[in-house]
């Protein structure tokens, strides 16, 4: 069996933003002189814009093709098995050697190479459709300038080739699969409010799976996603990656996302808005006038807010230490309690000098998303913190000098949890403990264990758990043409891909059974493959709650 050792040099010298690619880089006489099972290929890019980073040089911007964390490059030959080979970039980044090994003697003529950059984003090759499947994550993560990486792809197809021989001086010609954006809303006022994410809903999938299509370089809807949230702390140049999709003339629904709540506003995009492959769309939206706010909490569905408890501790009225804390006087408190005192400031003490203490709620109906608030005020000058604990969730607040007032936001637990305020550390005051629970228009009592779990993912049993790992995993949500969605999880270090596939939009919480499928594959290996006949237990803003009683999952609708 005839193996030959492919090195690949990859030389694309971009003189600016706007060129297109240059001519060839001269290969090193030295190179040629390798033994016969090692080629040089050189790479030449042919597009208007670049990859990944933007710099200055000798007072004009040059673009990159590669980024500093680019370690794996997806080759393949005539549609055969990806390989994976490891890249070294150049110091610009503006070229890379990567090598990889090829056994010709699985293939016959005509000989054509195929590649993607990132790997990570390189799912699957499909000879049948002369395409490979590539992954943009509907979750992004951009730095600063430069959208999320694993949104930046490039790839490459080479010319085509009688013989093996032929084919020892190859070039790879690669393009920009991803079109870019970078959009700022203006407008807000977000004095206090620290901002967690901007989310883009249009009405043409835009991220997700595609098949690039190796041939006419062109991305084919499959399973594509219309949702796109951005990890960001900030609301003016948020960067993100897509396919290339002419949106114009269509309706974008907008959501900036903070602590305090969630602002969305709907825009049109006039025939201006063609997302071009390789290009950036710089997007402005205004955000101060027509535009819709949610408080954080709320369940957005016009539900109703109601108090479960409410405590201010009126029969506070001791010293520090001249009594322990009774249960008796506030029935709101009937669980266990352990160091924990009436307090001179009308609240309650928790802990000691040598001990941290608690004291715990009687049972309540948490079975929706809820709201803690408590005033917490520093004891002399320990530093212990106050935590908050529901289930297995625990928040904590560092407390001041001041008394301060502080608004703790919970996912759902059940109908039948406890609160748990206590120090980690020492001692804490606190007062005015209420909770508050959003119910939305299909909320639940159902005491299913599911409902103890907040994070997506799949819970089907021991060694069946995948909980959703931001800044790890991606999330794709793709419909069929009678509207079912598949959510899909994807680990690209893993190669592993979990399906969920059954629930629709138009479906009510009222008891109807549903039959989930879920495929999970690691590899080319089957972790799952079953249906489920599930009920929606709970909906709670997007997120879906799925279960049979033992097994369940929760979904973004």
């Amino acid at each position: 069996m005839t193996k030959k050792i492919l090195r690949f040099f990859a030389g694309a010298a971009l003189a600016g933003v706007a060129a297109l690619a240059c001519s060839r880089e001269a290969v090193d006489p030295a190179e040629e002189m390798n033994s016969a099972t090692t080629r040089t290929v050189v790479f030449r890019a042919m597009g208007s814009q670049t990859k990944a980073q933007f710099g200055q040089k000798d007072g004009e911007t040059w673009p990159t093709l590669w980024t500093s964390n680019d370690s794996e490059v997806k080759l393949s030959l005539n549609y055969g098995s990806a390989t994976a080979a490891s890249v070294t970039t150049s110091e610009d980044f503006r070229s890379a050697t990567f090598s990889a090994t090829i056994d010709f003697s699985e293939f016959s003529a005509p000989y054509t190479y195929y590649s993607v950059s990132p790997s990570s984003v390189a799912k699957a090759l499909s000879p049948s459709r002369e395409a490979w499947k590539v992954s943009i994550p509907s979750v992004q993560t951009p730095s600063a300038g430069s959208p999320d990486e694993s949104a930046l792809i490039i790839a490459s197809t080479s010319d085509t080739y009688q013989d093996a021989d032929a084919a020892s001086n190859v070039d790879l010609y690669f393009n920009h699969l991803t079109a870019y954006g970078c959009i700022s809303l203006t407008g807000l006022d977000l004095s206090g409010q620290t901002v967690k994410a901007v989310e883009i809903t249009a009405t043409e999938p835009f991220v997700g799976d595609w098949y690039w299509k190796c041939v006419s370089h062109e991305l084919i809807d499959y399973g594509a996603s219309s949702t796109l949230t951005i990890n960001t702390n900030h609301a003016d140049n948020v960067w993100f990656g897509c396919a290339p999709v002419n949106m114009s003339d269509q309706i974008w629904s907008v959501s900036l996302i903070t602590d305090a709540g969630t602002y969305t506003k709907e825009i049109w995009l006039d025939g201006s808005y063609e997302l071009q492959a390789g290009v950036v769309a710089v997007i402005s939206v205004d955000m101060s006038t027509d535009t819709d706010f949610i408080q954080a909490g709320s369940s957005g569905s016009g539900g109703n807010d109601v108090v479960v408890l409410s405590e201010e501790f009126d029969n506070s009225t001791t010293g520090d230490s001249s009594s322990e804390f009774d249960s008796t006087k506030f029935s709101n408190f009937s669980g266990s309690t352990s160091k924990a005192y009436t307090s001179k400031y009308g609240g309650v003490k928790l802990g000691s000098s040598s001990a941290s203490g608690y004291i715990t709620s009687k049972s309540l109906d948490l079975s929706s998303s809820f709201t803690v608030t408590l005033n917490v005020l520093q004891y002399g000058y320990d530093t212990g913190k106050v935590q908050v604990t529901v289930g297995n969730v625990i928040k904590e607040i560092t407390p001041t000098e001041t008394d301060t007032a502080y608004s703790l936001d919970f996912d759902a637990a059940t109908s039948t949890s406890t609160v748990k305020i206590g120090t980690s550390t020492k001692r804490a005051y606190i007062d005015n403990v209420i909770i508050t629970r959003h119910d939305g228009g299909s909320g639940s009592s159902a005491d299913d264990p599911l409902l103890q779990k907040s994070v997506y993912g799949c819970y089907l049993g021991s060694g069946l758990e995948w909980e959703y790992n931001p800044g790890t995993d991606q999330v794709t949500r793709s419909y069929d043409s009678n509207g079912f969605q598949t959510y899909t999880l994807i680990d690209p270090s893993d190669v592993e891909e979990l399906e969920i596939t059954g629930y629709k939009k138009v479906y009510v919480k009222d008891g109807s059974n549903i039959s989930i499928s879920v495929n999970w594959r690691r590899g080319a290996s089957t972790v799952l493959s079953e249906v489920y006949t599930m009920t929606i237990i709970k909906e709670d803003g997007p997120k879906v709650w799925l279960s049979d009683g033992t097994h369940g999952v929760i979904i973004k609708k």
